[in-house]
């Protein structure tokens, strides 16, 4: 039985991972945050259930900006909304965010000889809503330029644009 079950899995993941070449993609992008103000470099995935939904994972690392660290992990579906002739496609965004936050002094004041801990760190979980335009370079280059807000305690406006290479 366990044979049976082991083979069966391996079936279906050749068939899954064989029918999904063409539908996954993986880049980079280029991101700016509002009330972060600090620039973000990101790594960003797709995966293409069919013409009009897909997943969008990525992962988002700003610039340290007066000893605080800020990073976003992005959980996103995207749908298609409408084709914009010799341009590309216009979708909507929503999804899921976690960012990430550390404030980390050192021992920039000379308090480490006294024991005084200035340091603290934290996460807000959030959601995401924007919109953003696939426009294809190539056959198996994307650029996609996105504008997104993340509601949460500490929200915030991201602008930036992602470089997504079909598999």
């Amino acid at each position: 039985m366990k044979t049976l079950l082991k083979s069966l899995l391996a079936f279906v993941l050749f068939f899954v991972v064989a029918q999904s070449q063409a539908q996954i993609s993986v880049g980079g992008g280029l991101w700016y945050g509002s009330d972060i103000s600090s620039i973000g470099i990101s790594v960003n995935g797709k995966y293409a259930f069919n013409e009009k939904w897909s997943a969008a994972p990525a992962f988002t690392y700003f610039l340290e900006k007066d000893y605080v660290k800020w990073s976003a992990l992005d959980f996103d579906a995207n749908y298609a909304i409408t084709d914009i002739e010799n341009v590309g496609s216009l979708y909507g965004i929503g999804g899921l965010s976690v960012t990430f936050w550390k404030v980390d002094f050192g021992d920039t004041f000379g308090m480490g000889d006294y024991g005084i801990d200035l340091d603290a760190s934290g996460s807000d979980v959030g959601v995401n809503l924007g919109l953003g335009l696939n426009v294809m370079a190539s056959e198996k280059l994307a650029i996609a330029p996105e504008i997104k807000y993340t509601i949460s305690d500490g929200g915030y406006l991201r602008i930036g644009a992602k470089i997504l290479f079909g598999l």
